[in-house]
């Protein structure tokens, strides 16, 4: 009986779990089942967002061939982003942009030299970098590479090599490069100078000799002093040398001096690719600054090769832009750029080596300032034309550089 009863008993309890488990809401699995469904959610992997980015250049010969190669780096970098590029003959780049930019088209990034960043601004055609001065890597570079892209307050642009002239040498035909003026007009004797006397390049000349381009308020004062005179007449003395070759068009001389046909050449760190391929690495120098008879030294303008964002880019196109800028401020870019392009970088851990960016870096000691202002842009023709009516029309110095002075001032309101 006590055992029928125990049993009894048992049997009652189990009916009773039984049915709890029949009536009760199934709350274990109704709670399990979102952390079930949200799992493979969690550990998936997101595919990058597919973005074309577009880039305009002025590049040829190994600055071209260096930005391929740099651009399948940042690609390869940047898994989702794809970069379309656009040459455009350097003289036109600017034209091309503004124009197109104007109507909200264009690229998202554009390179280009530091010169136009007044006249861009202005046009609110491109993008001030200080709130985004981390994401680019402005930190990382020189400061007064930074600096020199400044205008109204605000950095235009990222730099991502300095830009000046220099006097380059074959080693071949000229051993020991002159130090002074008058020793470059007797070597041009021996083996040869070409000279290209636009004003770009012949503004190293005038600031050598005392000549000063604006006032703290834009006014051109190339009349003042005797500094452009001084230099005009010395550059009337180079043209007329024996041995040297003038012009105005950099491809005729730059073809003189690959093909050895000048031992000597003005011209900038932009043309080491081309320089290397034709002559060698090992037959090129660069001389020291030469010192002119004011006691100065060669000051071509000092710039900067820009990296610009357009005021256009948005989005995600924009994101990716700021990627791409920040790339280019980045060591190793910079050290591909300077082992292949001659490029000198911006920033200061980027591996150099090489005795011509050295030779460069050298020079860029004696530099002048190059304006960002828009002012500039008055400049070209009546400078460009000053200096080509003494060497060529046996013009007075000091009444074309008169000429020249108001030519720009009238037309800059100043």
């Amino acid at each position: 009986m006590k055992r029928f009863g125990f049993i009894f008993v048992s049997l009652i309890i189990m009916g009773s779990m039984i049915l709890s488990a029949c009536t009760t809401p199934a709350a274990q699995p109704t709670a399990t089942a979102p952390a079930a469904t949200n799992a493979p959610a969690a550990t998936n992997t997101t595919a990058p967002v597919a973005v074309t980015l577009t880039v305009w250049h002025g590049f040829t010969g190994a600055e071209q061939d260096t930005l391929t190669t740099a651009i399948a780096n940042f690609e390869a970098a940047n898994p989702g982003v794809t970069v379309n590029t656009l040459a455009v003959p350097f003289d036109q780049l600017q034209n091309k942009f503004t124009t197109e930019a104007s109507t909200g088209g264009g690229p998202d990034v554009f390179f280009g030299p530091k010169d136009w960043i007044g006249t861009l601004a202005n046009s609110n055609l491109i993008s001030p970098l200080d709130d985004i001065s981390s994401q680019v890597g402005l930190d990382k570079l020189v400061q007064g590479a930074v600096d020199a892209n400044k205008f109204k307050g605000k950095v235009w642009a990222l730099p991502d090599s300095s830009d000046l002239m220099a006097l380059w040498y074959n080693k071949k035909m000229l051993p020991t490069p002159p130090t002074t003026s008058d020793e470059l007009i007797a070597d041009a004797a021996k083996v040869g100078l070409a000279f290209n006397y636009g004003f770009y390049q012949a503004a190293g000349i005038i600031f050598a000799q005392g000549g000063q381009l604006f006032d703290s308020n834009q006014k051109a004062i190339l009349d003042q002093g005797t500094g452009t005179v001084d230099a005009l007449k010395w550059m009337l003395q180079v043209y007329q040398a024996p041995g040297v070759k003038s012009d105005t068009n950099g491809s005729n001389l730059d073809a003189l001096f690959k093909g050895g046909q000048v031992g000597m050449i003005f011209n900038g760190e932009w043309a080491t690719g081309d320089y290397v391929t034709a002559l060698g690495a090992d037959n090129l120098g660069i001389a020291d600054p030469i010192k002119f008879p004011s006691g100065k030294t060669f000051a071509p303008f000092g710039g900067v090769k820009d990296v610009y964002l357009s005021a256009n880019s948005k989005g995600d196109a924009r994101n990716a832009a700021i990627k791409f800028l920040a790339f280019f401020a980045q060591p190793d870019t910079q050290a591909l750029f300077s082992q292949k392009a001659g490029y000198i970088p911006t920033n200061a851990s980027a591996q150099v080596t090489d005795p011509i960016v050295l030779g460069f870096i050298k020079q860029s000691q004696s530099t002048t300032y190059f304006p960002n202002e828009p002012e500039m842009g008055a400049v070209w023709t009546p400078a460009g034309d000053m200096i080509t009516k003494v060497l060529t029309a046996s013009a007075d110095p000091t009444a074309v550089v008169a000429t020249a002075v108001q030519t720009i001032n009238t037309a800059n309101n100043k």
